[in-house]
């Protein structure tokens, strides 16, 4: 294993550019990881994993590493030095890896008549899309649809929240209201109104929610692009729910007819 000790090193550059610049990974095709855990599911779910990067300490302290390195073409062990200097997380993690982007354009090119999906429209936090897409996972969600107008998917903070579910969940990157135009789905749009249809029963196949930005929600423009507005009837005092903790409702209402 060949050791790097130089935070100036070119192959920890190029990590560091990767890691904080969605620029640099859309150029060079390659997204960041962090930990152990991460890079188990990166692996699973068969990425090609390009490059990792581990401390000495971690792959000491984690026994089953070894066997994950081994389906890794470059390692490099590296000093704690240069840890500090590529590590995003306040807890480092000890492995770090360069990973091949999915091409999640092409990942839905069939639309399943009878699915049940997730459209996020101008999400900007991608710890909030990160969690929608590890509930899709989780919900057993056909799919999640992202407007061009989200936060990169393969923001590292996106990645971390996602916790591998970015690996497995369908997801297409495309304008949306062309998607809504063409899909086929039915189509909900996710408001705040007492004029909109309680959520609460809805059978959802072959439907999509459509899920706003988190400042403003849907615009009415937004809103007007679906067929039917639907909302979370709320007990309580506040006004709206945040867009991860709403979407995840709406996912749990698309699949509570398959799951009890």
């Amino acid at each position: 294993m060949e050791k790097i000790e130089s935070r100036d090193n070119g192959r920890v550059k190029e990590y560091g550019k990767i890691a904080s610049s969605r620029k640099q990974r859309e150029e060079s095709g390659l997204f960041a990881i962090e930990g152990v855990k991460l890079l188990g599911e990166a692996l699973r779910c068969g990425l090609s994993v390009e490059q990792v990067f581990v401390t000495a300490q971690c792959f000491k302290s984690h026994g089953e590493l070894a066997a994950l390195l081994e389906k890794c073409p470059r390692v490099f062990e590296i000093s704690r030095g240069v840890e500090e200097k590529i590590s995003q997380s306040q807890s480092p993690q000890g492995v770090y890896a360069l990973c091949k982007r999915l091409d999640k354009r092409e990942n839905m090119v069939k639309i399943d008549s009878n699915g049940s999906y997730l459209a996020l429209w101008d999400l900007q936090d991608p710890g909030n899309v990160g969690t929608i897409l590890r509930g899709a996972d989780a919900m057993g969600l056909s799919g999640v649809i992202l407007s061009r107008n989200c936060c990169d998917l393969y923001n590292l903070k996106t990645i971390r929240a996602a916790m591998g579910s970015l690996f497995r969940v369908p997801v297409l990157v495309t304008d949306m209201e062309k998607f809504l135009g063409e899909s086929g789905l039915k189509s909900y749009a996710a408001v705040v109104s007492p004029d909109a249809q309680n959520a609460a029963g809805m059978d959802f196949s072959g439907a999509v929610v459509v899920i706003g930005n988190e400042g403003n929600g849907l615009s009415a423009e937004q809103a007007a692009a679906c067929d039917t507005p639907i909302t979370i009837p709320m007990r309580g005092n506040a006004e709206s729910l945040n867009a991860a903790m709403a979407a995840t409702i709406f996912m749990w209402e698309m699949a509570r007819g398959k799951i009890i």
